[in-house]
């Protein structure tokens, strides 16, 4: 196989999937998680994944149905589309779900620094029209505008699943780190 480039990489046979994916993720999720990718590309079951998640499953490419070499280069693609598509990267910490101590999930054996930032990127859009294929769309708020709105002192951990990201007007709430809250509602441009 040829070596990924921004020349060549939509010839590649693993870009159309990819697109497809990604296309149905910012549409329902308003993000893309690689995590996410792998299930909706038919390369790792939920099941699998969900094992993980609870530390079942000691490192993620473990049970990822491809071998390392074509998982790399869906990241490496998956990158690339999201360039083009103006998608903010934004790093995910991945803690274990379980009570009490919740030590950091590991994607990679070797736990490389490189791949395991891989893995945890997740690419946001950054326009005020959270997804790109509708108008209307909602706001997406970046941790750093959701830090500032609760205060600096104040820490919040979301996990997945909380925050429902749609491409339809919502009501959205926002509570304040004095227990005070504010309600807007997103008009439909």
């Amino acid at each position: 196989m040829k070596k990924i480039t921004f020349a060549n990489y939509r010839q590649d046979p693993y870009y159309a999937p990819i697109v497809r994916a990604v296309e149905g993720l910012l549409r329902e999720k308003g993000f893309v998680a690689p995590v996410e990718l792998f299930i909706r590309m038919n390369l790792l079951s939920p099941e699998s994944a969900e094992d993980w998640r609870r530390g079942q499953i000691s490192y993620l490419e473990r049970v990822i149905r491809c071998n390392l070499s074509k998982a790399s280069r869906i990241l490496r693609i998956l990158r690339m589309h999201a360039h083009d598509l103006d998608l903010e990267p934004s790093l995910t910490v991945y803690k274990r779900w379980t009570k009490g101590s919740r030590p950091l999930l590991r994607f990679s054996k070797t736990g490389d620094h490189n791949v395991e930032e891989a893995y945890a990127r997740h690419f946001v859009s950054p326009r005020k029209k959270g997804c790109p294929f509708e108008a209307g769309a909602i706001d997406v708020w970046n941790s750093a505008e959701i830090s500032q709105a609760w205060g600096a002192s104040t820490r919040r951990e979301i996990q997945e699943g909380q925050i429902q990201r749609s491409c339809k007007p919502v009501q959205a709430t926002l509570a304040h780190a004095k227990g005070g809250r504010k309600v807007a509602t997103l008009p439909h441009r």
